[in-house]
């Protein structure tokens, strides 16, 4: 095929050498994986000074365009979809759901409407009542296919605010937010930095969020909570950040229900949990809820990005979101662009379909029962040791502490720095903390006992040495 269009009569040749060259190198970069620095060399962060041009004047040729990515590219990546990257709850990619992401991105199907790719809305179809039923809600649930659980918490606020206005026949629509009823909204004051943004967005100011005491873990003490103003929304918890820890659903739930109040869970990597019989008794009560957000490329290990909101509401997510033109041509297939604020939209549904498809129930409950498993043999082997576990049975999260401040600041750094392992921080309650997260389907018992051995290498190293014996 050629490109006869460009400028100057020049041709560019898209040979199958072309396609055959970039799968070749995914593929190398995918099983070396394991074998990789997890944080670019400073020799690799000093290449990527070749990406620093002004644009070209002529055209380039493919093959040099990308061997630029995978010479200079590649290098400076970190190895976050490796088994020894434990920052920022970052899940890695099973093998059919990156296969399948090729797959997808070979077909390039906009699945804002049915008709725009039938294939796209049956998956999405397939995959809704699918990961509904894993995850207990109820039947009536509708699901959307965003790019991560911010964008989810978005959608899922946005239907609670139009949800709300309806109830209190505010013509929303119409009028706005201008001389609108307040709407209030209340959550623990561990909540994710994302939830801040959406109410934002949403035109909600600070004056209408109240965000009530936690336990040491992160978790909305039900005393804390007091009598709700009308037109509430209650945000929970399905994974505490830092912690992992879970709002005690079953306790709260009923008690702001009963007083007409949306409950929404965010839950990007924990509402997982409801899939695992070890796991479940975290989930208990959540179904009672209106709306979740979460993330297939955490837990699951879907290929980056794949967010899902969920609501048992659907006409107010759709009314929240959907859109309106005589040139979007309707049909009786699923429209998924009726449940997300984006109209154009990449066929995500493929990589979840693939990915639920290969695992089946056991093996999505055998995938978070092995983080679990893990996380809890790293706190066995950094108990009784110089960290400070600051968490206990945290799902796949383990969050730890040295005696002062600059000791984990300075341990985080050597470990960052080391190559072997990376994870990040944070601070908790006041104090610095060091977060792991265990997230990847490739992490075995070998790469949690490499951890242990470098976190406490890294602990030797800023700590001050014992006095001398005299």
């Amino acid at each position: 095929m050629t490109f006869s269009w460009l400028p100057g009569g020049s041709e560019l040749n898209l040979q199958q050498d072309l396609l055959d060259a970039a799968v070749l190198a995914t593929k190398h970069y995918a099983t070396t994986l394991d074998a990789r620095a997890v944080f670019p060399s400073q020799a690799a962060l000093a290449s990527l000074a070749v990406f620093d041009e002004a644009i070209p004047e002529a055209p380039c040729d493919p093959g040099t365009v990308l061997g630029t990515l995978a010479t200079h590219g590649a290098p400076a990546t970190t190895a976050s979809s490796g088994p020894n990257y434990y920052g920022f709850v970052t899940g890695g990619s099973l093998p059919i759901a990156l296969a399948a992401r090729w797959l997808g991105d070979g077909w390039d199907q906009n699945s804002a409407l049915g008709r725009m790719s039938p294939i796209a809305a049956q998956l999405e179809q397939t995959v809704e009542h699918w990961v509904t039923d894993l995850l207990g809600l109820p039947d009536e649930t509708v699901m959307g296919l965003v790019s991560g659980s911010s964008i989810a918490g978005l959608s899922a606020l946005a239907a609670a605010r139009t949800h709300l206005y309806t109830k209190a026949q505010w013509p929303f629509a119409e009028k706005g937010l201008h001389g609108a009823p307040p709407i209030h909204i209340y959550g623990p004051d561990s909540l994710h930095g994302s939830i801040d943004k959406a109410l934002s967005i949403l035109g909600f100011g600070a004056n209408q969020m109240h965000w009530l005491a936690t336990d040491s873990e992160g978790r909305l003490l039900p005393s804390a909570l007091p009598t709700l103003e009308p037109n509430a929304i209650v945000i929970l918890q399905a994974g505490q950040i830092c912690t992992g820890a879970f709002d005690d659903f079953a306790s709260i739930i009923p008690i702001v229900k009963a007083q007409g109040a949306w409950v929404h869970i965010d839950g990007a990597f924990g509402l997982w949990a409801a899939a695992c019989g070890a796991t479940r008794h975290l989930m208990a009560g959540a179904d009672q809820a209106d709306s979740w957000s979460v993330d297939a490329h955490k837990t699951l290990n879907v290929p980056y990005d794949c967010g899902l909101v969920l609501c048992r509401h659907p006409s107010a997510l759709k009314s929240a979101l959907t859109a309106s033109g005589s040139y979007l041509d309707q049909s009786s297939l699923r429209n998924g662009m009726e449940m997300t604020p984006e109209m154009s939209r990449r066929a995500r549904s493929v990589e979840l379909w693939a990915a639920l498809k290969f695992l089946g129930r056991s093996g999505v409950a055998g995938l978070i029962g092995h983080f679990c498993t893990l996380a809890d043999q790293l706190r066995e082997q950094l108990r009784n040791g110089p960290y400070t576990l600051i968490n206990e049975g945290g799902f796949n999260q383990v969050l730890v502490a040295l005696d002062e401040d600059a000791q984990t600041n300075a341990a985080l750094q050597f470990l960052q720095a080391s190559g072997r392992v990376w994870m990040s921080g944070a601070t908790w309650q006041d104090r610095a903390v060091i977060r792991i997260s265990i997230s990847n389907w490739q992490t075995t018992e070998a790469h949690i006992r490499l951890l242990g051995t470098e976190m406490q290498r890294a602990a030797q190293a800023v700590q001050p040495a014992p006095p001398a014996s005299s």
